[in-house]
């Protein structure tokens, strides 16, 4: 018979602050599971760097980690970033959002994302597909912004352990989680 503590879904937030390397750190966590051949499912975001996208730094691309495609989330226009208009495109979030169903209907050992924000907190954005990513056995990890973690609180009920914007403390959780 599993006891309540069994049952608990192992999720991890790696909360950090602006300016802190956290998709160096998430990218890390990844490429070393990866090279101990750990079937890992999720996104990771990137800047795009193509030369045609305005204000690049404010746009976002999802990386599949299974298949490494990108998908298109954000492109802001200069009339979208002049008057401060979200240009998340809701289609490719849809097409991100079949990366995490994917992840679940693989039945990946891990599931990675980056991350939860003001869309996810708002009950939008992931917030569905990562909830039913959580709510399976599956080990995830949710790069958190700090200004977030109320919200992160929220969402979780609390039922997460918290780590800061840390490779090694990364590395510790899972060789432990897997003991």
């Amino acid at each position: 018979m599993s006891s309540a503590e069994d049952l608990q879904p192992l999720v991890v937030g790696v909360v950090y602050e602006r300016g802190e390397p956290i998709r160096e750190v998430m990218k890390g966590f990844v490429e070393s599971l990866q090279s101990q051949g750990i079937d890992v499912h999720g996104i990771l975001q990137e800047t795009p760097t193509e030369v045609n996208v305005p204000a690049e730094s404010c746009g976002v691309d999802a990386i599949d980690i299974k298949t490494h495609s990108k998908v298109e989330l954000v492109r802001p226009t200069q009339y979208e970033l002049d008057n401060k208009i979200c240009s998340l495109d809701l289609s490719r979030l849809a097409e991100a959002a079949q990366i995490l169903r994917r992840a679940i209907s693989q039945n990946a050992d891990i599931v990675v994302v980056e991350k939860f924000g003001k869309h996810e907190k708002d009950g939008g954005g992931l917030s569905d597909d990562l909830m039913a990513v959580i709510s399976e056995p599956i080990p995830t990890v949710v790069s958190v912004p700090k200004d977030e973690l109320a919200s992160w609180n929220a969402f979780t009920g609390g039922m997460d352990v918290q780590l800061g914007c840390d490779l090694q403390a990364l590395l510790t959780w899972w060789k432990s989680a897997n003991a």
